[in-house]
């Protein structure tokens, strides 16, 4: 689901006062939570708002640069509309993900992944496997269990939209309540020009990190190209495409959405009529993974080239922040 134009532009004074009734709500729901420590290191990405903003390219690069320092680590995440309320360790090749969301089968490509609709469950249940940290794809608003290093991300594109809490902006909570409890604010580069709400973020934060996001393709692409994604800002990746290619015909799902026969077949189809290449994303394969055989999803996953999403950032400065961070 698209998110509200007004989310990401200015906004007047009148509805800024309206921002203190979903500030006062996420205040007393938290006054009567009580968080849980876990006996092990727990290192959470989020972001401030609603959709997407990096988490996951960002958590996966933050895997394997531990893994490189000797660390070993387990990925945590909910598994965003998949049925199994966990926990439990994901197998690619065993799980679907209608079982566990498309963004839990993409970490599982890396290593050890937990999914765990309740965090305190799932933070008791890696206690037990031999790790040294856990990382947590999103959960950073959530304060059932006790972080000792939050990293957030913003997309230069779309910063803190106009800096007000859902439903009157796009932020999870306000950013008086968030300060205090970032450690690290990483802001992932897909533009040269950065929203404007980065005047209000730069009031808050100081020493953000910058990341470039870098498209990959690993092949050569035809001259026309077919790009399919869901995704809840897809022009980032559009843009991006489009300087790699003559022409572009884009099909857009709503972020996670499933991709039925009818928009396989209207995809390789129109692939077919201008002998073009098939694009998506890796979380996208996730969901044409297991397809029946001779289905149209079954050819569309065969048919298709992966775009893959590098972090480049200074990581020995992140690194070290991180480990004494994580103690």
């Amino acid at each position: 689901m698209r998110s509200p134009e007004f989310w990401w532009k200015r906004t007047n004074k009148i509805t800024s006062l309206l921002n203190f009734i979903p500030n006062t709500i996420v205040n007393l729901k938290n006054l009567f939570i009580n968080p849980y420590r876990p006996n092990l290191k727990v290192l959470c990405v989020g972001n401030f708002t609603i959709g997407g903003a990096g988490k996951t390219p960002m958590v996966r690069f933050l895997r394997k640069m531990l893994e490189r320092e000797g660390i070993s680590s387990a990925v945590m995440l909910r598994g965003y509309k998949g049925s199994n309320a966990g926990p439990l360790k994901v197998d690619i090749k065993t799980h679907s993900y209608k079982e566990v969301g498309d963004e839990a089968l993409l970490h599982s490509k890396d290593g050890l992944t937990i999914v765990s609709k309740n965090r305190v469950k799932g933070s008791k249940y890696a206690e037990d496997l031999g790790i040294d940290v856990l990382i947590l794809d999103d959960g950073f608003q959530n304060p059932s269990i006790i972080k000792d290093c939050n990293l957030l991300v913003v997309s230069s594109t779309q910063g803190v939209g106009n800096s007000l809490t859902f439903p009157f902006g796009p932020l999870r909570e306000s950013l008086e309540i968030t300060s205090d409890k970032v450690d690290i604010l990483v802001k992932a580069k897909f533009s040269e020009v950065s929203h404007f709400s980065f005047d209000i973020i730069n009031k808050y934060f100081n020493n953000i990190v910058d990341a470039d996001f870098v498209t990959v393709i690993d092949s050569n692409l035809t001259d026309y190209v077919v790009l399919f994604a869901g995704m809840g800002d897809p022009q980032k990746l559009i843009d991006s495409v489009k300087n790699k290619c003559k022409k572009l015909h884009v099909f857009i799902k709503d972020d996670h959405e499933p991709i039925n026969e009818r928009t396989a077949k209207d995809i390789l189809q129109a692939a077919h009529e201008n002998n073009a290449d098939i694009l998506t994303t890796e979380k996208d394969i996730m969901r044409l993974l297991h397809s029946k055989d001779g289905s149209y999803g079954k050819e569309l996953l065969l048919k298709s080239k992966m775009i893959k999403l590098n972090v480049v950032l200074d990581e020995p400065f992140l690194l070290q922040k991180i480990k004494r961070l994580l103690g």
